[in-house]
């Protein structure tokens, strides 16, 4: 849970910002891996590189997952309704159920399916009035991303061995590659790049690190179910910070939400994974 209040900061930090997505995901990227980079030796005593080397096609494949999940939904953000993109993050946790069913067979429990419903609903009651009010574009690249994560959360489980450290470190480098030359990079100001370290150094990785190691702990299903909350504690930094009160719909879905995530996880039970 605390992984994914830090991570609902990135919107406010976005916003804060006043760059273009391109160069949101860029510097942010960079902030990472030099983070990243800094951190593992400290903690396993290898370099990253040397972490790669002995974690292999997993790792890399995980990266590479990070990469598309983080820099789509920024992009995403940046050319679609933010109201598109949360409807569309909602599907997060049965899109996680799904894809560790087929892939590694871990069947959700009974309790998880309905904390998966009843925050989807919570969702659906935020963003009813907004959905179809973004670009198709857009929309499509948020599925992206959802998928991603879900793709991610799977393999997480599946190899939960892997350093989530390094993971979060070389799919910062990853999307700093893959934004370099959309986006321009010098033209950022000091007080966005101030921003944007903030949130590349700190509360991105932190955050990011600390759900990828839940899934040591939690099935995909129930990891997938902490997404939903990012929306809601968006929607209240926003309120705080950015003076964007929230409609009395919001406060309905994000009660509902936080209702339905207690109910998820407060039997702790992991699927078995064959």
């Amino acid at each position: 849970m605390s992984g994914v209040l830090l991570i609902s900061l990135d919107s406010l930090w976005i916003r804060l910002s006043e760059v273009s997505s391109w160069d949101v995901a860029f510097w942010v990227g960079a902030f990472t891996f030099l983070t990243i980079s800094m951190v593992l030796p400290l903690t396993t005593r290898r370099s990253i590189v040397a972490v790669v080397r002995d974690d292999g096609t997993p790792l890399l494949v995980s990266s590479i997952l990070n990469t598309c999940s983080v820099t789509m939904f920024i992009v995403a953000i940046g050319i679609t309704t933010v109201s598109n993109v949360v409807a569309i993050v909602a599907a997060a946790p049965v899109a996680a159920a799904v894809v560790a069913r087929l892939l590694i067979r871990e069947q959700p429990s009974r309790r998880t399916w309905l904390a998966i419903a009843g925050s989807v609903v919570g969702i659906l009651i935020i963003v009813g009035g907004s959905i179809g009010s973004g670009t198709v574009t857009g929309d499509l690249i948020a599925i992206v991303a959802v998928l991603a994560f879900a793709g991610n959360v799977t393999l997480w489980r599946r190899y939960p061995d892997i350093s989530r450290l390094a993971v979060i470190g070389l799919g910062g480098l990853f999307t700093a590659l893959a934004t370099v030359i959309p986006a321009d990079p010098l033209s950022v100001g000091g007080g966005s790049l101030a921003i944007l370290a903030v949130m590349g150094v700190a509360t991105g990785p932190t955050g990011r690190v600390s759900l990828a190691s839940s899934t040591r702990f939690l099935s995909a299903a129930q990891v997938g179910l902490f997404t939903p909350v990012e929306t809601v504690a968006a929607t209240t930094w926003a309120w705080m910070f950015l003076a964007e009160a929230p409609p009395p719909a919001t406060i309905v879905g994000g009660l509902l939400v936080i209702a339905a995530v207690a109910y998820g996880t407060r039997r702790r039970r992991v699927a078995s994974v064959s």
